[in-house]
């Protein structure tokens, strides 16, 4: 077996599974009945990741106009969930956790449905039509339920019957799981090398204009709906920490492609060094009154 082959065929699916798992251990039915309590917040989000940061994606491919690789990989960014990270990023800077939680498992469920179709119809709207890329929509909706939604029923049933367990060993297992991403992160720029070595300054260019305008729409659309701060800074993790477990699923698992992860592995380094600085921030912002009292 090559390495792109064990790639392809065994860690992708891994480390989706075991992050997905992780997702599961730490959700209940209270976290999804949370809706209720922030119908707003969760409204405003979830429309945002599926409509507006879609077409702020498609207008940046638009303008900057990357090699077919890079423009589909940062649509497929785009289009999957937010990323159980920013439930890390949201209680390291005491904002609002549990609106994280919540649409962290909202966005992972509706992804189900909202990933293949934006897929197909991002491609077809953003990329050249002389790279057209055939999108199988029932090959990815299998997908995406084997290593989602079924990870994630099943960590919630071990916490439902066996919370001990998952309050125990939960903690240990989601530094496995970051491990085993950064591993898969690191694996893919190694395998693909010579490729991104030719564009590096391009992939982290539009990776960091990527971020910046996910920040940006998170930040406008939580000021216009009247969120508090702390719920805009929430969003503002939710849609800069995107799950590229899931990116890395459809990109070579279902298309095939494993170039269409360049821009998500440098991604997601741009993406943690921008979520620990709004964090440092966030922290000094509101932790400074109380020093001064």
């Amino acid at each position: 077996m090559t390495a792109i082959e064990l790639i392809s065929n065994v860690a992708v699916p891994f480390v989706l599974w075991l992050l997905m798992f992780v997702v599961g251990m730490e959700l209940t039915t209270a976290d999804f009945r949370r809706v209720m309590v922030y119908p707003r917040a969760v409204t405003v989000a979830t429309l945002g990741q599926l409509l507006l940061l879609p077409l702020v994606t498609g207008l940046l491919v638009w303008v900057l106009e990357p090699r077919p690789d890079i423009a589909a990989g940062m649509l497929l960014v785009a289009f999957c969930p937010s990323g159980s990270l920013s439930n890390v990023y949201a209680y390291l800077a005491r904002a609002n956790l549990a609106l994280s939680v919540t649409l962290t498992a909202v966005s992972s469920v509706l992804a189900l449905a909202s990933m293949p179709l934006l897929t197909a119809a991002g491609f077809a709207l953003f990329l050249d039509k002389n790279h057209a890329i055939d999108v199988p929509l029932a090959r990815m909706t299998l997908q995406l339920l084997l290593l989602l939604l079924l990870p994630v029923a099943l960590g919630m049933g071990l916490r439902h019957w066996h919370e001990q367990f998952t309050d125990r060993h939960g903690p240990a297992l989601r530094r496995l799981s970051i491990c085993a991403l950064t591993a898969l992160v690191v694996s893919i720029i190694y395998n693909q090398r010579q490729l991104l070595g030719e564009d590096l300054m391009e992939v982290t260019g539009a990776a960091l204009l990527f971020s910046l305008c996910a920040v940006t729409v998170a930040w406008t659309i939580g000021l216009l709906a009247g969120l508090t701060g702390e719920d805009r800074f929430t969003l503002m993790l939710e849609f800069s920490v995107r799950n590229l477990a899931i990116t890395a699923v459809i990109g070579i698992t279902v298309l095939g492609r494993v170039e269409f992860l360049l821009f998500a592995a440098i991604f997601l380094l741009v993406q943690l060094l921008l979520a620990v600085l709004m964090t440092l921030i966030y922290r000094g912002f509101i932790t400074r009154p109380v020093a001064a009292a």
